[in-house]
């Protein structure tokens, strides 16, 4: 019994002496200073990790705003096709802003191009401007086509170059290039100058340069001149190399040969 005792105390004195070097007893020395500093930083940084982990309250709040904000507009793109099918003529008009204002809407640029080619004069001439306002890409054919339109009036034509000026689209530039070459009224070829001023396509500036030396009018020549500066002044497109075109570029998914 006495050795059994005798071996039990001879066991703890060698796990306290692994627990405390220093001797039984006594207080180990204390922490380097530098050591307590990056354990406290660490301790710091582990607490910061694990608040910035918790979802916030706030997360929701998107996609909450989106599941009410979606129904809205779309009662709001509901109510300008509305409108935009009455008799009146003002209540239409109202309709064609409405559409306007959701011209992101493929709904709405259909009725928008509806518009364009309506009847009512006042309905098509503002369909064009709401298009233009807009940047509305879909609608560049059709302006096109109506540009060259017999029956379409001068005014219309005006804003229809005004509005392919503000979409900024280039197919639109050697329309715009032929239509110049035709005999229309001075008013009429400067607005598709300035038109072309604003869609900024350096390849109209052959045909600006020979305006400026044959017209004898100064204020068309005025007009080209600041057409062809504005498009000089243009910053040049982004060009991406091939080599991170192809990078960019999905991968392709490769066919089995057939025998």
């Amino acid at each position: 019994m006495g050795a059994l005792y005798h071996n039990r105390r001879s066991v703890e004195t060698k796990i306290a002496a692994v627990a405390n070097p220093g001797g039984i007893g006594e207080t180990p020395p204390s922490m380097p200073r530098r050591v307590l500093a990056f354990m406290v930083v660490g301790m710091a940084w582990t607490a910061a990790t694990a608040a910035w982990a918790q979802p916030s309250p706030l997360d929701g709040r998107g996609s909450l705003r989106d599941r009410y904000e979606k129904p809205r507009q779309q009662q709001k793109l509901d109510e300008a096709i509305r409108k935009f099918g009455e008799e009146d003529t003002q209540s239409r008009l109202e309709g064609v802003e409405g559409l306007g204002q959701n011209a992101t809407d493929a709904k709405a640029v259909e009725y928008l191009l509806r518009g364009a080619a309506d009847a009512d004069l006042s309905v098509r001439v503002k369909a064009i401007d709401v298009i233009g306002d807009n940047r509305v890409k879909a609608g560049v054919t059709l302006l096109v086509q109506q540009l060259f339109m017999r029956d379409t009036t001068l005014a219309t034509k005006q804003h229809i170059l005004a509005a392919l000026g503000k979409i900024g689209d280039t197919h639109a530039t050697k329309p715009i290039l032929d239509f110049l070459a035709r005999d229309v009224e001075p008013s009429v070829r400067g607005s598709a100058v300035y038109a072309l001023g604003d869609i900024g396509d350096r390849a109209a500036l052959p045909a600006l340069e020979k305006l400026v030396k044959q017209s004898t009018d100064e204020n068309f020549r005025g007009l080209a001149k600041a057409a062809i500066r504005k498009i000089e002044q243009k910053p040049a497109p982004t060009v991406v190399p091939p080599a991170l075109a192809d990078r960019r570029a999905p991968p392709q998914q490769e066919t089995e040969a057939t025998p």
